[in-house]
């Protein structure tokens, strides 16, 4: 069942560049990265989010409590994997059972770009604050104003940073808005503290960063005999690139199985939130270093519903 009191946002803020790919290339990006159907905003989808927070707690629980320098025990493998089936869900063998965790696609909540008054800045847009207002419902919290959110047509209001005059974005330039957002500057302030430049611009301008600002980057396999480019191995890459935030709705219930000592919310939730405390890393491209997030949870103030 459904309660506000049970639900989470989870922060992730890029670490690295990421790559979630969409498996299939239609222009001239072999690799592109996943996105969604309706607007073209990047988003990672439910299915990789959950996989991700899966394996990350599995290897977590497997290694409690036990030194760096020793092995792992195939019993204690065992009995992280038979937690990991009971909270995240089984689909097949015998023991088969739905998780009792349940995840939303990460979606954006603000996008890093080369600007001419810092290295870079973050933006977001009416539109996608207005989701963003419909999800912290979800999870317990109305922030006033968030959905009614508006910005004049090229112009850009500062939401976080002592930021004033032209800015440029890429190759779009902005001029100031006339009217500030003091009830939004002083949310953001608290919920996000460490995003130091955030800006609010147009939906069109947004969109159009989104699709042409990411990152590229061309792979090439070598031959280990001559040390040369083997021939067709060039291919382009898209990542989202490092200090993008992205929020995930995270759904905790009991565990749905008939039988003794099942494990409650509370505890269930704990356990998860314990494990991935700071950091994960999502998408392909491991070890290379991609998709390593920073972890914040956040917790509301809720009433039972």
């Amino acid at each position: 069942m459904y309660l506000k009191k049970h639900t989470s946002i989870c922060l992730l803020q890029a670490i690295s560049p990421v790559h979630a790919g969409s498996g299939s290339a239609t222009g001239a990006v072999d690799l592109p990265i996943q996105r969604e159907r309706h607007t073209g905003w990047p988003h990672i989808q439910a299915s990789g989010v959950k996989g991700a927070f899966r394996d990350h707690c599995e290897r977590v629980w497997m290694l409690k409590d036990i030194q760096v320098e020793k092995l792992v025990s195939k019993e204690k493998r065992q009995q992280a994997l038979e937690l990991a089936n009971r909270i995240f869900g089984q689909a097949e063998g015998s023991h088969a059972q739905a998780g009792a965790i349940s995840f939303s696609d990460a979606r954006l909540l603000a996008f890093p770009v080369r600007s001419n008054v810092a290295p870079f800045v973050w933006v977001t847009c009416p539109a996608l604050l207005n989701r963003f207002a419909r999800d912290l419902e979800l999870s317990g919290q109305t922030v006033p104003n968030l959905a009614e959110t508006t910005v004049q047509m090229d112009c850009y209001c500062a939401l976080a940073g002592e930021i004033t005059g032209k800015v440029i974005l890429e190759d779009i330039c902005l001029d100031p808005q006339n009217q500030d957002c003091p009830d939004l500057a002083e949310f953001f302030a608290g919920y996000l503290p460490n995003i130091e430049r955030l800006l609010l611009i147009p939906d069109d301008h947004f969109s159009f960063l989104v699709e042409t600002a990411t990152e590229i980057q061309a792979q090439i396999k070598i031959k280990p005999e001559t040390g040369t480019t083997q021939d067709g191995s060039l291919r382009y890459e898209e990542l989202l690139p490092a200090d993008t935030l992205l929020y995930t709705l995270v759904f905790f219930g009991d565990e749905r199985a008939d039988q003794e000592n099942m494990i409650m919310t509370d505890m269930l939730k704990q356990s998860v939130q314990n494990a991935i405390a700071s950091h994960i890393q999502i998408g392909g491209d491991m070890t290379l270093g991609r998709g390593i997030f920073q972890v914040e949870w956040k917790e509301m103030d809720k009433e039972d519903k």
